[in-house]
C-alpha cells in the first residue's frame, strides 16, 4: 500500500533548499555507471559478454554491502524503518561499500577481477564529474530568492569536495555521509542538515534522484521532497511520493520565482 500523501507543500513556506549530489546535481546517474562498469571491465581485461548484466549485479549488491547489510531483514534487503530511524549501524566509507559490492560482482560471474581497483575507478570518476547543465543557473536563481542552500551527499570527502571545487557550486551548508558519520535514507543527517541550516525540517525542501534515499529519507525526517527524475525507472511503490517531481533543476526554481 503506498503511503498517504501529505497536504500539497506551500513554497512560502520553505527557507531552505537543499540537494543530493550524483545523480541530482553532478551528471553520474544510470548511464555514467553503466559506462563505468564497462570501462573498469575493459581496465582490468575482464571478459564478460553481457555489461549490463555485470551493472545489474553491481546495483543489486547494494544491500549486502551496505551499511545495513547486517541488520535484520529478508535476507537481501534489510528493514526500512530501522534504516530510517533505528540505531544507525557504524559508519564506513563509501569505498569500502564499493569494495564489497565489486567482489560480490566479480564472485558472482566468476572474474578474477581486482575489487579495490574497481572501487579506485569509481572514486576517480566521480571526483571528476561534471554538474548538469543547468545546476548553476537554479542555484543562482534560488540564492536570489532569498533561499539558504544545502547539499548532502552519501559520499566521501575526498571525491566530493574535488567535485564541488571542479563545478565551483556553493552552499551555505555542505554535508556528507563522511562528515555525519551517517548515511541516508536514515532520520540523522537529515535532522543534521536541517539544524545547520538553522531551520526546522518542515521548512527545508530536499531535492534528489533516488526515491527510497532522498525522498523517502528526507519525508521521514520531516522535510519536504522533490524528486528529480533522471530515468524511466519506475517510482517504488513502498516509498512515500514526493512532493513535488521534475525532470529538471530548473523546475525547482521556477517553482519559489512563481510563488
Amino acid at each position: 500500500m503506498r503511503p498517504t500523501a501529505r497536504p500539497p507543500l506551500d513554497p512560502g513556506s520553505i527557507r531552505a533548499v537543499a540537494f543530493d549530489a550524483y545523480g541530482t546535481l553532478f551528471r553520474f546517474h544510470d548511464d555514467e555507471f553503466r559506462l563505468a562498469v564497462t570501462e573498469i571491465l575493459a581496465t582490468q581485461r575482464l571478459d564478460h559478454p553481457d555489461h549490463e548484466q555485470v551493472y545489474r549485479t553491481f546495483y543489486d549488491s547494494h544491500g549486502k554491502a551496505g551499511p545495513w547489510r547486517d541488520r535484520p531483514g529478508d535476507g537481501t534487503r534489510p528493514d526500512r524503518e530501522r534504516m530510517l530511524s533505528g540505531p544507525p549501524p557504524p559508519w564506513e566509507s563509501q569505498w569500502e561499500i564499493w569494495s564489497r559490492q565489486w567482489a560480490i560482482t566479480f564472485a558472482q560471474h566468476d572474474l578474477d577481477g581486482d575489487a579495490e581497483a574497481a572501487a579506485n575507478y569509481l572514486r576517480d570518476a566521480l571526483a571528476v564529474a561534471d554538474a548538469y547543465p543547468d545546476a548553476h543557473d537554479t542555484i543562482e536563481r534560488l540564492a536570489a530568492s532569498g533561499l539558504r542552500l544545502g547539499l548532502l551527499s552519501d559520499a566521501d570527502d575526498d571525491f566530493l569536495m574535488s567535485t564541488l571545487s571542479r563545478t565551483r557550486l556553493r552552499f551555505s551548508v555542505i554535508q556528507s555521509s563522511e562528515s555525519l558519520r551517517a548515511y541516508k535514507p536514515h532520520r540523522a543527517p537529515f535532522l543534521a542538515l536541517a539544524r545547520h541550516l538553522g531551520c526546522e525540517t518542515g521548512e527545508v525542501l530536499y531535492v534528489g534522484d533516488s526515491p527510497p534515499r532522498d525522498v523517502g529519507g528526507a519525508g521521514a525526517a520531516g522535510m519536504r521532497t522533490a524528486w528529480v527524475r533522471r530515468s524511466e525507472r519506475q517510482y517504488p511503490e513502498q516509498v512515500a511520493r514526493p512532493d513535488v517531481e521534475v525532470t529538471s533543476l530548473a523546475a525547482i526554481a521556477d517553482l519559489f520565482e512563481a510563488s
